[in-house]
């Protein structure tokens, strides 16, 4: 068996007994996602493929999907089955923003789930691309439509646990849609507040109980994630983990940017409230929340807000008494250095320094060297979509019999799937090309805290948030990359292409198939 790195499915891959798969569009902890084609109903439907990464591997001759090692299969097929189970439970589910499973069945040894294709995009792409022009009154209303759709989940004891801009996607009406239930299914209990130590999350996204392990998750879970995400919508700043929150929280209020962002302070107050570290001090369930909403803020919120103060007080004192005696043993060792010695650089300093240690801006100008060649590489499929599209084009004109006519549509569909093919092989060629050259970086949090040491206790105070600013602004770079790399336009551009002259082809036989019965008739 030869495995490959490269998980998903090329476009053109036929699975079940009707779809055909389009393009990848994202890859989580538990599947793959796909645009796919439903060849019966003639419409764009999404298809998640079972794809526990980790645990299985690709065959790259078959595209069958197996245990990576022989005492994984267990656990394999344990998930395999699960999600069958599950997403037949998660098919008589009827809420407008939760989304349909219209079909699941086995194939290339996974699961597959078909879900309607949703054409408005994910609030990701909002985020990217005209934040600034949501209007409050628009923000506010996606937010109650997705608070409705969490109460529906809830109240039949499904917690969501990954909900982020990628998760939520918007219909032909522009109305928010949740989407992807992996981290909801592929679980071990199923109650409604499960330990963590068993799931899966997106770290940014993710609820203190969730990345720790220590907690219950349940509504209030979903409340912190859907909180953050929306502080990412008015913001545009990507939220801080919640452990490295736990740390040094710089996650700035939205309530006292309320004049600065143009949202009602209560509305505001409210997201502050369900971003908290601790559960206990979000909102319970959604009724709750609503209820918050409609009263504004709630003295339960003001009395917060003063026990915070308090805490931060007692923990300002305990942290300066503790300076205190580390600066002492510090100066003493480093031969009685001076304030000024220990006060100086500050966080731009220490970034620059990080910087330079771990050769940034290689990786940056690396990241921009292959989203040229990305560029490149779709410059020449377009031309070869063209040339095609001249090519049969010049071919139909010539067709004069119903038999040349099928025998060229047999060729379009031949070369069009080998195009798909090529396509699909650059694209992964290109990927592998980054994944080697970038693998010389430290680009995770924990990779560049190891690589670079503070030079003083100062620069070791804030050494946790440095690193994870860098790699987040690696993350988001690697990210443009890898997106436009597995962006699949040149697949849809080609089978729109192939699709027009097929019907060209059918026109052409139509027309041919007449003139023979007028001549048959006289």
């Amino acid at each position: 068996m030869q495995t490959t790195s490269v998980i998903d499915l090329p476009p053109g891959t036929h699975v079940g007994e009707r779809y055909k798969l389009l393009k990848a569009i994202g890859q989580g902890g538990f599947g793959i996602t796909y645009t796919g084609w439903d060849e019966v109903l003639r419409c764009r439907v999404a298809v998640k493929e079972c794809f526990p990464q980790g645990i299985c591997v690709r065959d790259a001759s078959t595209g069958a999907v197996m245990p990576a090692r022989e005492s994984y299969e267990p656990c394999y097929m344990k998930a395999l089955e699960y999600m069958r189970r599950e997403v037949r439970t998660l098919q008589g589910l009827n809420h407008d923003g939760v989304v349909r499973f219209k079909d699941v069945f086995w194939g290339n040894g996974s699961v597959f789930c078909v879900m309607p294709w949703l054409p408005g995009g994910t609030l990701r792409d909002v985020i990217m691309t005209r934040r600034t022009e949501v209007a409050p009154e628009q923000s506010m209303a996606w937010l109650r439509a997705i608070l409705d759709a969490l109460r529906y989940l809830h109240e039949r004891s499904i917690t969501h646990r990954d909900i982020k801009p990628t998760n939520i996607m918007f219909d032909e009406k522009q109305n928010p849609v949740i989407i992807d239930f992996g981290a909801a299914l592929n679980r071990s209990e199923r109650t409604g507040t499960t330990t963590t130590s068993q799931g899966a999350f997106s770290r940014n996204y993710a609820a203190p109980e969730q990345i720790t392990g220590k907690g219950h998750v349940g509504p209030w879970t979903d409340l912190y994630s859907l909180a953050v995400t929306w502080y990412e919508l008015l913001t545009g700043i990507p939220p801080e983990a919640a452990d490295a929150r736990l740390v040094q929280d710089d996650m700035k209020s939205l309530a006292k940017r309320a004049p600065e962002i143009g949202y009602p302070t209560e509305a505001l107050a409210l997201l502050d409230c369900n971003m908290s570290l601790r559960a206990c001090n979000r909102c319970q369930s959604v009724d709750q929340y609503l209820q918050c909403w409609e009263d504004g803020m709630l003295p339960r919120l003001e009395n917060l807000a003063k026990r915070r103060r308090r805490m931060l007080v007692l923990t300002s004192a305990f942290i300066l008494s503790g300076l205190g005696g580390l600066y002492g043993a510090y100066s003493a060792f480093r031969g009685g250095a001076s304030v000024n010695s220990f006060e100086q650089g500050g966080r731009e300093a220490l970034t620059q320094y990080v910087e330079e240690q771990i050769h940034a801006q290689d990786f940056r100008n690396l990241c921009d060297e292959y989203l040229k060649k990305c560029s490149k590489l779709k410059e020449q499929h377009a031309q070869t979509i063209q040339n095609m599209v001249n090519h049969y084009s010049a071919a139909i004109e010539r067709v004069e019999d119903e038999e040349t006519g099928e025998k060229l549509s047999i060729a379009l569909h031949d070369e069009s799937r080998k195009i798909l093919q090529r396509f699909s092989g650059d694209f992964n060629q290109l990927r592998r090309d980054f994944l080697n050259a970038r693998s010389t970086y430290s680009i995770s949090r924990i990779d560049i805290s190891a690589k670079v040491r503070p030079r003083n206790s100062r620069e070791e105070m804030m050494m946790p948030g440095v690193c994870e600013e860098i790699a987040q602004d690696f993350s988001q770079y690697e990210s443009k990359f890898l997106m436009s790399s597995s962006d699949g336009h040149d697949a849809n551009l080609l089978l729109m292409e192939s699709e027009k002259l097929e019907e060209k082809i059918a026109e052409k036989n139509d027309i041919l198939r007449k003139r023979k019965s007028r001549v048959e008739r006289r």
